[in-house]
């Protein structure tokens, strides 16, 4: 029981997340599967093509289509074809390539002739030394949007997972202005006034973006304990005993803030125990989960001027093993500006 637990766990907990991100958390476990299955035994291989469309396309092509209806089992050859997949990868259409395909005519089977290079896209490429895979989210007619996907099994550092957040931040929270509508972490950004469910927003965030970059792992949020209720856990099954898991790391996000969101104050003597509070919970979390690392992210959304969030734990959390790092969110595009200048001259 608990290996098939581990086998489906997760299977349809990520129906809130986008299309995309599901489809590259899809297609990233099947080619795992696929290489534990002995895919690269073979000779002769050709690369293959994941295309997100969902619905059975009308192909107009000269080839031999396949319909594979429990792609997801691992048990289906992959490479050598064209797939067409819905947002879990589990069903798929496939357009067999042939031994005269080159990386040049797959393209251009997918762009010219099929006119789909405008769809989410991952290459799988098995003639490397080491299996590679690529995403490509506007499709392969921008070669120059791509980006490695992990489907190995390495231990994942702090590091990593950091610089993923880094992405995040620039992306979708430095600044009101790349905030989603959903998503708005002030209440009023003129006043430093903070939303009350701004953790909450930017859990969204940090899950639906981790779970794109580090697709084999299963984001875990808002888990209960007895030492209380953990924010972001990363965990993995191992690819050759799913009943075994790595559990990566533990994040606890903490917004650190002026005013709340009805304009009420939080002292300075409120923000460091607010601090101190969660790397005791990033310890005790992770001790109890058993995780190899833990961290204290804190979201910095204080007004200009004020200190260094950490420099009042700095002991506390080299004692304990919890990793520090923190983002600054600006109130407005214009303070952000003033403020990435104000690197360049001090």
């Amino acid at each position: 029981m608990e290996e098939t637990l581990q086998e489906h766990g997760g299977v349809g907990a990520d129906a809130d997340l986008q299309d995309e991100i599901r489809f590259v958390v899809g297609v990233a476990r099947l080619l795992r599967k696929r290489v534990e299955r002995g895919e690269l035994d073979q000779t002769g291989l050709l690369p293959a093509v994941f295309l997100l469309h969902p619905e059975s396309p009308d192909l107009n092509v000269e080839r031999k289509v396949k319909r594979s209806p429990m792609l997801d089992n691992g048990l289906q050859e992959i490479s050598n074809r064209v797939w067409f997949v819905n947002q879990v990868a589990n069903d798929g259409t496939a357009i067999q390539l042939s031994e005269e395909d080159d990386d040049e005519t797959i393209f251009e089977l997918v762009v010219e002739e099929l006119s789909l290079g405008d769809l989410p896209a991952v290459i799988f490429e098995p003639r490397t030394d080491v299996p590679e895979a690529r995403y490509y989210p506007e499709g392969l007619s921008k070669t120059q949007n791509c980006r490695p996907l992990r489907i190995d099994a390495k231990p994942l550092s702090l590091k990593e997972i950091f610089e993923v957040i880094d992405r995040l931040y620039h992306q979708q929270l430095c600044t009101p202005d790349v905030q989603g509508r959903a998503g708005k972490l002030w209440e009023k950004s003129d006043q430093y006034w903070v939303a009350e469910n701004a953790e909450d927003r930017i859990q969204v965030v940090v899950r639906a973006g981790l779970t794109g970059y580090f697709p084999t792992c299963l984001v875990r949020v808002e888990q209960p304990q007895a030492t209380g209720r953990l924010d972001v856990e990363i965990e993995e099954p191992l690819p050759r005993d799913r009943s075994r898991v790595t559990r990566h790391a533990v994040l606890e996000l903490k917004v650190l803030r002026t005013r709340g969101a009805k304009g009420n104050s939080w002292s300075d003597a409120k923000i460091k125990q607010w601090v101190v509070d969660g790397v005791e919970q990033a310890s005790s979390y992770r001790n109890e989960r058993g995780c190899r690392l833990a961290a204290l992210c804190c979201f910095d959304m204080r007004v200009p001027g004020v200190d260094n969030c950490f420099d009042h734990v700095g002991e506390l959390a080299g004692a304990l093993k919890v990793e520090l790092k923190a983002w600054r969110l600006f109130a407005s595009s214009g303070e952000y500006r003033h403020f990435l200048a104000s690197q360049y001259t001090s």
